[in-house]
């Protein structure tokens, strides 16, 4: 048996600071387009760019972790992710940004492919993938809360040639870049623990699922539909603030601290989740968070900054409950031998959810502006409200891991 507590605690410094660098890193790239003069068309592809990569890395990702291990995978994310952002320093011009977004994106989907996995093979032995799953979205959200405040802050000072309505976007990424490497050591007793499970499995190996025995699984389609929704609003509200702020001249140091509310908020609304699932039921916890997000971006068009501490919280709230729900939701249905590739599957389907709506919404709300851009993603979020409103999201089978936290 692993012990749980050391693999936890270099669990959660690795997904913090790779958040931390991941959402600090949106933040800046989008600031670098915006001083290229992109348009919101080309804010729209420069978020699929970082999905692309992922449309096919993913599911081979989840794979190679039932070889290799999911330290391995996600230690080898972290390089990748660190070489994308030197690319966005160093190449110029717009085309060449969709490049090093792209590496970037390859790069992250490469950490949660192998921190999800990682968690699922650890916890699956003491049946606490409630904690362990909540540990992870927690760190995450903590990373989140601490990487837009400090890139923005790091690239707005005089001393770095920046300023608050245009940061040093090299300063920020510099940053950034400094996240990723601090998360790197933690690998060494992820790395431990991996052997550990291996060493553990060896006697029972797991049973390898085709990946059409998993898209065949009841009602998975619709988890996926729902996961990649709330996840693709994410992706948007961080591609897509920078703009709401530029046409009402907010600076990008208030950006980073409104971002930063939204994520603290996500934060605190993990904290007793098992206990309002066992109240209240799954469903019903993402029909109201959804429909939170959903009302957040309707309202964030048409109102200044006092109005949008009030939206940022509602969608706290509306991102960080579905997530964790979601991830249990998927996993719920499908037999343990075969979380590697639902896990893969489940970020493959996100990746391709991050490259369409984006560019629809773009294409679709550009003639509009700003109020076209957030109006459409809170349409797409209504659609999963419909599609959770039809489903048995509250139920999990026995065989099936405990809710994540």
């Amino acid at each position: 048996m692993v012990s749980g507590r050391p693999w936890r605690l270099a669990l959660s410094l690795q997904a913090s600071l790779t958040q931390a660098s991941w959402t600090g890193v949106r933040v800046m790239v989008g600031y670098r387009a915006l001083d290229l003069g992109a348009d919101p068309l080309f804010l729209g592809l420069m978020a699929s760019s970082f999905a692309l990569p992922a449309l096919v890395a993913a599911l081979p990702a989840g794979r190679l972790t039932d070889r290799l291990g999911g330290s391995v995978v996600a230690f080898t994310g972290l390089g990748v992710a660190t070489l994308g952002a030197g690319l966005a320093i160093l190449l110029p011009g717009l085309p060449l940004l969709l490049l090093a977004a792209a590496c970037i994106g390859l790069g992250h989907i490469l950490v949660m492919v192998g921190q999800q996995s990682f968690v699922a093979q650890a916890s699956s032995r003491d049946g606490a993938s409630d904690a362990a799953f909540g540990t992870l979205t927690a760190a995450a959200s903590i990373g989140q809360l601490v990487g837009p405040p400090a890139v923005t802050l790091a690239a707005a000072l005089a001393i770095f040639g920046g300023s608050g309505t245009v940061p040093n976007t090299t300063v920020g990424l510099v940053v950034c870049m400094a996240f990723t490497v601090l998360a790197s050591p933690a690998y060494l007793l992820l790395r431990r623990t991996d052997r550990a499970l291996r060493r553990d499995s060896t006697a029972s190996p797991a049973v390898p699922a085709s990946v059409a025995t998993v898209l065949r699984t009841p009602g998975l389609w619709k988890s996926l539909i729902v996961s990649g929704a709330v996840l693709v609003t994410v992706d948007l509200m961080y591609a897509f603030v920078p703009v709401w702020a530029t046409d009402q001249s907010i600076s990008a140091t208030t950006v980073g601290l409104l971002l930063a509310l939204r994520a603290g908020v996500s934060v605190l609304s993990r904290f007793g989740l098992t206990r309002l699932i066992d109240r209240f039921g799954r469903k019903a916890l993402l029909l109201v968070s959804i429909g939170a997000a959903a009302a957040g971006l309707v309202a964030l068009p048409l109102v200044g900054v006092p109005g949008a501490i009030l939206v940022m919280v509602g969608l706290g709230l509306g991102l960080g409950i579905p997530q964790p729900l979601t991830m249990a939701w998927v996993t719920s249905l499908t037999h343990p031998s075969t979380h590697g590739a639902t896990l893969g599957l489940r970020l493959t389907f996100n990746r391709l959810a991050q490259i369409t709506i984006p560019l629809a919404v773009g294409a679709f709300a550009a003639p509009l502006g700003v109020l076209g851009i957030f109006w459409a993603n809170a349409a797409v979020l209504a659609g999963a409200l419909v599609i959770v409103s039809r489903s048995d999201a509250g139920q999990a089978p026995p065989s099936g891991p405990a809710d994540a936290d």
